[in-house]
Formats: structure tokens, C-alpha cells, sequence
């Protein structure tokens, strides 16, 4: 999994989440730059994206992912009610800060999966 955080306390907070859910990999990404580079040449199933990464929207990262055909997660503390996320109507979004129960659901609904077994389609075997 990757996960693009700009914030590190968020970013190993989402971490802990993510494994005790029983996700294996995270890898965590912390700028735009690194994020774009490990879009293009990462091996991973799937992906969540602070919409905001230090003052860049994520969404042309979200872009790649999209023609990669690797589902996608949108994150953000903010309310996206008022502005939609241009492309990205129907997106899936997690609001922070992150709780097991909503990335749960939110990846869940990336991966077209039960919420249940959300996890395992994201576990390394």
C-alpha cells in the first residue's frame, strides 16, 4: 500500500491503523515529488492520497493511478462538500484524522469489496 502523507505524526498514526488491520506494506510517502516518482515505478494494489501534500493537490498523482488501474483513496481533513474534486466527482475520500473504521470503509469501497474483508485484498501472503 501506499500511503501519501505530508504530515508525519498522521502519517505513522494512519500506519498503525493500516496494520492493525492487518495491511503488511505501507509505504510511506511524504512530498509530491516522491509520490509522482513511486506512481510511475511502485508495486503496490492500492493507495491513499492526502489531497492536499504540502500545498499540491494530489490529484494528478490520482491521474496515474487511474490509468494504472490501481484503486485510489482520497484523504483530507477538510470538507470537499464545497469544493469538488474536479475529475474526481465519484471519488472515494477518508476524512482525517484517519480511524480504523473509515479507512476501513473507504478502502473497502476502492477495492469494490465487503467492508469485512477490505483488509485481506490488501495483505501480502
Amino acid at each position: 500500500m501506499l500511503l501519501v502523507e505530508d504530515e508525519y505524526l498522521i502519517a505513522l498514526d494512519a500506519e498503525q491503523i493500516l496494520r492493525g488491520m492487518g495491511v503488511r506494506d505501507v509505504e510511506i510517502v511524504s512530498t509530491f515529488e516522491n509520490a509522482h516518482k513511486r506512481n510511475r515505478a511502485g508495486t503496490f494494489d492500492v493507495a491513499v492520497l492526502d489531497v492536499n501534500i504540502n500545498g499540491q493537490l494530489s490529484f494528478p498523482i490520482a491521474e496515474i493511478l487511474k490509468a494504472r488501474g490501481i484503486p485510489f483513496v482520497f484523504a483530507t481533513g477538510y470538507s470537499l462538500r464545497e469544493r469538488p474534486m474536479a475529475g474526481f466527482e465519484g471519488g472515494i475520500c477518508v476524512g482525517k484524522p484517519y480511524t480504523q473504521e473509515g479507512l476501513r470503509k473507504a478502502l473497502a469501497a476502492a477495492l469494490g469489496k465487503d467492508e469485512k474483508s477490505a483488509p485481506s485484498a490488501i495483505v501480502a501472503p
